[in-house]
């Protein structure tokens, strides 16, 4: 084996681990972003609008 050889076959084994490595961090990344967005904490209640009841005359 030569030394082109030799780096021609480290190349290639360094492209086939990027190319494994891509789809594992996308898939991976996605689901923990969905999980941290489906356990968000809901928002601070809003106060409710009481209306004021209406007294009837006597």
């Amino acid at each position: 084996m030569t030394i082109n050889d030799v780096s021609l076959l480290g190349k290639k084994i360094l492209v086939g681990v990027i190319v494994t490595l891509i789809p594992f961090i996308i898939i991976v990344g996605g689901l923990w972003l969905g999980r941290k967005l489906l356990e968000r904490k809901p928002a601070t209640k809003t106060a409710q609008i009481v209306q004021p009841q209406k007294n009837s005359p006597s």
